[in-house]
């Protein structure tokens, strides 16, 4: 694009912001993505505790449209990602479940590295207006979105606002905890998925992920548990995970702990629309998995619908 090429800010850095960007791309337009941490990926993050790192949002994906697997399999041919495993029953399904390559934070890294955008980490944006922008694609959970498209005076009409405003989350905790010795009761792949167990949602052993060389294990608390128990302190979390990690891999030496909220972990419901889109200069698209499916292709199909909202906008 030339110098005269509209200003388009995606906000979020997470799969929804970084497919944005990366379908603006190919588009022909650039952007610029603010992400408020300090690493890309959003509910897809990993943190390192001494030598162990962790996955402790989001454990897989999966793929089923063509438009997502054909983005994947590109991610896969340059190491990105890769399949963990085809599935956590015995026997397994044989459906894919992908991971990222070093961690879940890989799939959002390339997307943008394909993108002609400039990222700007650890800068939340607290004003639309002092973006400066043309576009915008707001890609945080709705709540924060809407909250910040208000404060801006760029809320979406009534209708739109109130369908947003019915939108709710589940919420999730994850307890990550190295390890003085790696587990052997887990599975080889590492991974235990709880479908209705009242308490837990996952155990990863993340080294046999291959996440992590030193010993260490995410813990996820179901919805129900994480929403009864979101207010304890950190050291009662701590104390029911370790309880319920005992209880499904025998007795471990744990070297400390970390807690981890997820207060948007998914979407108790789902808008049927891909994207909402409203204003002029800014013209305003609104992105995320809540859109599309609470799904990591969800959030990529409803990134890259945003992406194609505004080339419409602009050509």
């Amino acid at each position: 694009m030339t110098s005269s090429s509209p200003e388009i800010a995606v906000v979020g850095a997470g799969i929804a912001g970084a497919s944005a960007a990366y379908r603006l791309s190919e588009l022909g337009f650039k952007s610029r993505v603010y992400e408020a941490g300090g690493r890309p990926g959003g509910r897809m993050a990993a943190t390192v505790i001494n030598e162990a790192i962790f996955d402790h949002g989001a454990q897989f994906f999966t793929t089923r449209g063509h438009k997502f697997r054909s983005a994947v399999d590109t991610a896969a041919a340059d190491g990105a990602v890769k399949v963990w495993t085809h599935g956590f029953d015995e026997p397994p399904d044989g459906y894919e479940r992908w991971r990222g390559v070093p961690d879940m934070t890989a799939l959002a890294s390339w997307l943008l590295s394909k993108a002609d955008a400039m990222v700007h980490f650890a800068q939340p944006v607290d004003h639309l207006k002092n973006l400066n922008a043309s576009a915008i694609v707001l890609t945080p959970p709705i709540p924060l979105s809407l909250a910040l498209a208000q404060r801006s005076n760029l809320e979406p009409p009534e209708k739109l606002l109130n369908e947003l405003r019915n939108v709710e989350y589940k919420r999730t905790i994850a307890v990550l905890f190295p390890l003085e010795e790696h587990p052997e009761s887990l599975p080889s792949h590492g991974g235990i998925q709880f479908l209705d167990d009242p308490a837990l949602a996952f155990i990863t052993d993340n080294a046999a992920k291959g996440v992590s060389d030193a010993p260490a294990v995410t813990v996820h608390l179901s919805n129900d548990a994480s929403l009864a128990l979101w207010n304890e302190p950190d050291h009662q979390l701590t104390e029911f995970a370790s309880k319920h990690l005992e209880a499904n891999i025998g007795a471990f030496v744990s070297l400390g702990s970390v807690v981890k909220r997820w207060r948007y972990a998914g979407p108790v419901q789902v808008l049927e629309e891909s994207a909402f889109v409203w204003g002029n200069r800014p013209f305003i698209a609104m992105a995320g998995e809540a859109f599309n499916g609470p799904k990591v292709e969800g959030a990529f199909d409803s990134g890259r619908y945003a992406a194609e909202k505004i080339a419409e906008f602009f050509s």
